[in-house]
């Protein structure tokens, strides 16, 4: 069996995959869970790790097969040929991925804005950080926040 890769239409990789499962043909996306913020909720959501990309495993090539995926636009070439790739780097791909969300590398002194919660938007200075909480400096008055419920962006 060779794995292959295809161009999905805009934001329809998770569309395609279904497809290709309904149809019998192992697919993968390589995916990750992130914290989507809106004024009203926030949410954890699938989000594709390549974006714009459905990888496919097949004994042969089988065009027909794929153009009957409405979800794609063209398999991914060099040299007019289908790139292949092997079992391994896609398992390599899974791995790497498996228990994968976002995160940023936050330490003591450093300059953050504040991202949710009551206090939303404001500046401050990490002061120190331990398994559960983050404490932060905000015009002197130290505050402390939970890691899991607190989203943060490092101040440029």
């Amino acid at each position: 069996m060779n794995w292959f890769v295809a161009y999905a239409k805009t934001k329809n990789e998770f569309k395609a995959l279904d497809f290709f499962k309904k149809i019998g043909v192992n697919a993968y996306v390589p995916s990750y869970i992130e914290k989507r913020e809106w004024s009203d909720r926030v949410k954890k959501i699938l989000v594709p790790a390549i974006s714009g990309y459905v990888f496919f495993e097949l004994n042969k090539l089988n065009y027909e097969l794929v153009n009957s995926n409405p979800y794609l636009r063209n398999v991914l070439r060099r040299h007019g040929k289908a790139i292949t790739i092997r079992s391994e780097e896609i398992e390599t791909l899974k791995e790497a991925l498996n228990g994968y969300s976002v995160s940023q590398e936050i330490k003591p002194g450093d300059s953050v804005k504040i991202l949710s919660g009551a206090f939303k938007n404001r500046l401050g200075f990490v002061d120190f950080i331990d398994t559960n909480n983050l404490s932060v400096l905000i015009n002197s008055i130290k505050i402390t926040l939970s890691l899991a419920d607190t989203r943060l962006k490092a101040a440029v």
